[in-house]
């Protein structure tokens, strides 16, 4: 059970995008993004059938599982913990900054590829997104609108231009007033009381049993907030700012980074990937799941199993340097929590250069 496109729709997609929005010689473009998902194919039949495959994805949907639970309770540790203050302090900044990004990736592929057989135990999983403020089966449906439709004309790097035209301190303060805006249209959207999307809405009468989930656990994420608040009022409001204020900041930030630069026009440029070249980015690689390393590939083959989405880039790489697919910004320190990688990362998304000439 994967992400609900299936490999035909997901051709027609990318290939009615080209059409109607790329400059690029389609003929070209189309032929090589038939003769890629020919490839592709090749990886979904072995994942469905081969045993090696199979074991293979069993073992990293257990895993994972064991670092979803583990990030929820180091998070809790940390926050109520009887540790003096400024070390709390100290530990949670680059914490909030890598557990963000690593429950992002956990929420990501177990919404592709449910974690265990049994759903009891998979809504079991998502329920303890609660206690982070989380809401997995919703973001599940905003990830597949995004897979469904780039919008060109919703892209953020037409902000970050603007952005990138203000120079020094103008433009420091312009982005940090961009990302503070999207940190707070991201807070606004865990209230139980705001509107939803009307693809979430739809859910009421196409999968009741989601849509009610979805509403259930709004409700109960602004419930254990107030009660995290009532009870332990200091450490309450310290776990709130690690999961509400600084995990959709670097959440956010990741998001960019991997759709910046890019063109949403253009199949292979919609998205960044890199293929690591050092020991170094192996490992912050590795420590991401590859998410930010094959961000490209896997818009292109979502349906291709995260254990096995690196093996399947490597066959695109020549591909991807022939049409000049961007390359992530993201893979450094800040996959381990570090701020100071992530000021180095808003600094290059907030440069001119890093953002020009992918429409062309």
């Amino acid at each position: 059970m994967g992400v609900e496109i299936g490999d035909r729709e997901s051709v027609e997609i990318a290939v009615d995008t080209v059409a109607q929005l790329s400059p690029a010689p389609l003929p070209g473009v189309r032929a090589d993004l038939k003769a890629a998902w020919r490839v592709a194919r090749l990886f979904l039949r072995l994942q469905k059938s081969h045993p090696l495959w199979l074991r293979c994805q069993t073992r990293a949907n257990r895993a994972l599982a064991v670092e979803w639970f583990a990030l929820i309770g180091v998070t809790y540790v940390l926050v109520f913990a009887p540790l003096p203050w400024a070390l709390k302090i100290v530990l949670l900044v680059p914490w909030s900054l890598y557990s963000s990004l690593a429950i992002d990736v956990a929420i990501h592929y177990f919404n592709h590829w449910p974690l265990f057989r049994r759903e009891g135990w998979n809504a079991f999983a998502r329920a303890l997104g609660v206690l982070v403020f989380v809401n997995p089966m919703e973001i599940r449906y905003h990830h597949w609108q995004h897979h469904r439709y780039n919008d060109p004309f919703d892209d953020p790097q037409t902000a970050l231009r603007e952005i990138a035209t203000r120079e020094g301190f103008r433009g420091w303060l312009a982005l940090a007033g961009y990302l503070a805006r999207e940190t707070a249209r991201s807070l606004k959207g865990i209230l139980p009381w705001t509107a939803q999307e009307p693809y979430i809405r739809s859910l009421a009468r196409t999968r009741p049993a989601h849509y009610r989930e979805i509403v259930a656990v709004r409700w109960a994420i602004f419930g254990w907030l107030l009660v995290v608040l009532a009870v332990r009022p200091t450490q309450g409001a310290l776990l709130a700012t690690a999961t509400l204020l600084l995990a959709p900041l670097a959440s956010f930030v990741m998001n960019l980074t991997d759709h910046a630069p890019s063109d949403l026009a253009h199949p292979f440029r919609q998205a960044t990937y890199l293929e690591p070249g050092s020991r170094r980015e192996r490992f912050l690689s590795v420590v991401n799941h590859y998410t930010a390393a094959t961000h490209l590939t896997h818009h292109l083959f979502p349906q291709v199993h995260w254990c096995h989405i690196r093996r399947l880039q490597r066959r695109m790489l020549r591909l991807y340097a022939s049409y000049g697919a961007p390359r992530s910004l993201v893979v450094n320190s800040t996959l381990l929590g570090n701020p100071v990688g992530l000021l180095r990362v808003l600094a290059a998304l907030k440069r001119r250069e890093t953002l020009a000439g992918w429409s062309s």
